[in-house]
C-alpha cells in the first residue's frame, strides 16, 4: 500500500518535472526561433523528453505555446489585481509594476523576446484561449494610469499610449540583453559593462513617475494666497 502510494507520488513528480521541462524548452526555443521556426522535435530534444509528451500534456505545439502565454499573463494579472486592491497611490503601484516585471523577466528570461516576436508577427498566435487573459491583464494595468489621473497623481495622459511606452521599454530592455552583451564584449558599445536589470528598473521608475507627475497649478506653485 505504502509502496503504491510512493510510486504515485514519484509518478506525479516526474510528470510535473517533464511538463516544466517542456515549458522551459518551449519558451527558450520560441524566443530564439519563433513559433514557426520551432518544431516539436527541437522542444523534445531540449527538454530531454519524448516528443509524444507534448501532445499528451498540452495537446501539441500550439497549445504548449498558448500555455506559456496564458500562465505568464495570468500571473501578471493576478499580481496587478493585488496592487489595485491595496491602498497605494498610482505612482507607488506603477513603481511596483515595473519592479514586478523585472522579477518576472528574471524568472522567465525568455518571455520578453518571445513576446516581442509575437508582437512583430501581428499577434498571430494570440488565440481565443489567450486573448481573454491578455485583455484582462491590459485592462488591469490601464487602471493604474486611470487611477493616477483621477486622484491627481498623474497629469492627463492617454492610458493606452502610456501603457505602450511602459511595456515597450520593459520588453525591449530584457529582450535585447543578448545583443547588448555581445556588442559590449566586442567593443561595439562605448560602455564598460552591461546595464544591470535593477539599475534599469530604478531608472525607468524615476522616468515614468516624474514624467507622469501632475503639474501643480500656478496658484499652488506660488503658495497659498495671502
Amino acid at each position: 500500500m505504502q509502496a503504491q502510494a510512493g510510486e504515485r507520488v514519484r509518478g506525479q513528480r516526474d510528470a510535473e518535472a517533464t511538463k516544466e521541462a517542456l515549458l522551459d524548452a518551449g519558451s527558450e526555443l520560441f524566443a530564439t526561433h519563433g513559433f514557426d521556426g520551432t518544431t516539436v522535435d527541437m522542444i523534445a530534444r531540449r527538454a530531454r523528453a519524448n516528443k509524444a509528451m507534448i501532445s499528451y500534456y498540452f495537446g501539441g505545439k500550439e497549445r504548449l505555446y498558448e500555455q506559456i502565454l496564458i500562465s505568464t499573463f495570468s500571473e501578471v494579472g493576478s499580481r496587478i489585481e493585488t496592487l489595485l486592491e491595496g491602498s497605494g497611490s498610482a505612482d507607488e503601484m506603477l513603481r511596483a509594476f515595473a519592479a514586478m516585471f523585472g522579477d518576472l523577466a528574471a524568472r522567465r528570461p525568455h518571455f520578453p523576446a518571445m513576446m516581442m516576436r509575437e508582437a512583430i508577427s501581428g499577434g498571430r498566435h494570440l488565440s481565443e484561449r489567450v486573448l481573454p487573459v491578455f485583455r484582462d491583464m491590459f485592462v488591469k494595468v490601464r487602471r493604474i494610469y486611470e487611477q493616477g489621473i483621477e486622484e491627481g497623481t498623474f497629469r492627463p495622459v492617454d492610458p493606452v499610449l502610456t501603457h505602450l511606452v511602459v511595456m515597450g521599454s520593459l520588453l525591449f530592455f530584457f529582450a535585447t540583453e543578448p545583443m547588448r552583451a555581445r556588442l559590449i564584449a566586442d567593443g561595439g558599445l562605448p560602455v564598460a559593462q552591461a546595464p544591470q536589470p535593477e539599475a534599469f528598473i530604478a531608472n525607468l521608475q524615476e522616468i515614468l513617475v516624474r514624467g507622469l507627475a501632475a503639474r501643480p497649478s500656478p496658484a499652488a506653485a506660488d503658495g497659498p494666497a495671502r
